[in-house]
């Protein structure tokens, strides 16, 4: 429900599915998501990258 409501317009069931892999959710939506926890967008692809690198 708190991230429903960081993402204002977006309803609960969108955040539901969203984390569930239901939905996919594009760049933009992710922008949004990044900036209502916090966390630079660059910052968040760079961590996923390394977290994806082999070692």
């Amino acid at each position: 429900m708190e991230m429903a409501a960081r993402l204002r317009s977006r309803p609960q069931s969108y955040v539901s599915k969203s984390e569930s892999g239901e939905r996919k959710i594009d760049l933009v939506e992710l922008e949004e998501i990044c900036e209502a926890i916090g966390v630079d967008l660059l910052d968040f692809v760079r961590r996923y990258q390394a977290s994806r690198a082999p070692d």
